[in-house]
């Protein structure tokens, strides 16, 4: 069986596309303000270009 070499960039992925469905759902359930909803999207958005340099990085530096 295959391991996956790269695990922690694409854990890191799924937890900024939970952060970026959650944000949406508490905008349109609760109603917060559109400023802090834009914040933690933006915020999410960071955490998946991580994510994805993360995974560069495990590529190549092997």
């Amino acid at each position: 069986m295959k391991k996956l070499k790269n695990k922690n960039g694409y854990i890191t992925i799924i937890i900024s596309g939970l952060c970026l469905i959650g944000t949406f759902m508490l905008y349109k359930y609760l109603k917060f303000d559109d400023v802090f909803c834009v914040i933690l999207m933006i915020f999410s958005l960071i955490i998946a270009v991580y994510g994805i340099f993360q995974i560069i990085r495990d590529t190549y530096n092997n």
